[in-house]
């Protein structure tokens, strides 16, 4: 089997996403549901149902099929229900999962979802894709056995993950090293709505107004700009930074020249700005950068993702090329 792709078939004893036997259901994939896009991949969630009552399931995708998951025993039963939590790692792209589930040794019901999960900044999933929603009505259902899926306004406002509920599922989402003020005390709902309808917990106004009334200083940055970039302008902060957590600083969605170049991939095909004596371009990356010493050279070392006063961003308002050169060759 390719380890790479090797399914990581381990329950998540240890996280506090429960479940309980919900009867009259059939084997489904609850997570990511057929024909949904997703944006992240921690979690593979099925339901085997219990009609009939399944013992044991396999699972299936990119090429490699796990052994049998038993999910027979009492224990088992007392933690999840009939409920399996897998940890998938899909592949960017269009992917597809398959269980198929055992009872007295014989397969007895079989499941399928395709979907298209989405890792690069600002991409779209192609027609046929539609995100993935958890918090509707049929869906809270399945979790409420164990789950309080109506919280009290006090308990949302709880600053532990311990003892708020968006806690118990949404934890992990928080476990990197550039954690966004709000999530990392838990104040989802300074965000989010929770009586908005059809689904609970949509962002409560639209993202650049809702970014806005803490950043305001940003705002003021970006109106002081003759030239404003595009996700700026369209007011889709998401594109670029994630509001709950990420590994790369500013809450970056990526590393700065991997999502820089997620768009404007066609500056590595050619020399970028100028040819020097050895005939090469000016270099997109380095271990420092000279006009800020304590960062990495990148991107971001001559333009300002946010905007500026050349239609190129340059960094600091400076509008002439010659006078951004002379930031780190100074004569």
């Amino acid at each position: 089997m390719n380890m790479r792709r090797q399914l990581k078939v381990g329950l998540l004893a240890a996280v506090a996403l429960l479940f309980a036997v919900a009867p009259g259901w059939a084997l489904e994939i609850i997570y990511p549901a057929h024909g949904s896009s997703i944006v992240r991949s921690d979690f593979l969630i099925i339901k085997a149902g219990d009609s009939p009552v399944i013992e044991a399931i396999t699972v299936e995708f990119g090429g490699a099929k796990s052994g049998m998951i038993d999910i027979s025993g009492a224990e088992y039963r007392k933690a999840f229900g009939d409920f399996v939590i897998l940890l998938p790692g899909f592949d960017p792209g269009k992917d597809s999962v398959k269980v198929a589930g055992f009872a007295g040794g014989k397969q007895v019901a079989e499941a399928s979802a395709d979907f298209y999960f989405l890792t690069r900044p600002g991409e779209v999933a192609p027609a046929g894709y539609s995100p993935f929603v958890m918090h509707l009505p049929e869906k809270e259902a399945l979790c409420a056995p164990c789950h309080n899926m109506n919280p009290e306004p006090a308990l949302l406002d709880n600053e532990s993950a311990a003892k708020n509920p968006c806690g118990s599922c949404h934890q992990r989402r928080l476990n990197y090293e550039y954690v966004h003020g709000p999530a990392g005390v838990f104040q989802c709902i300074y965000c989010h709505e929770p009586d908005s309808k059809p689904a609970k917990y949509a962002n409560r106004v639209e993202e650049a107004k809702l970014c806005a009334e803490c950043h305001e200083h940003k705002v003021d940055e970006f109106k002081a700009r003759q030239y404003i970039h595009g996700p700026i302008e369209a007011g889709l902060c998401s594109v670029c930074h994630d509001s709950h957590a990420s590994a790369h600083f500013g809450q970056l969605n990526a590393a700065v020249n991997d999502l820089c170049l997620g768009c404007h991939g066609a500056i590595v095909k050619d020399s970028h700005v100028v040819r020097g004596v050895g005939g090469q371009g000016h270099p997109l990356e380095g271990p420092v950068d000279p006009a800020n010493p304590d960062r990495q050279f990148s991107c971001i070392g001559c333009h300002d993702p946010h905007g500026g006063n050349s239609s190129s961003y340059f960094q600091r308002g400076i509008s002439e090329r010659m006078s951004l050169c002379q930031l780190c060759h100074k004569k």
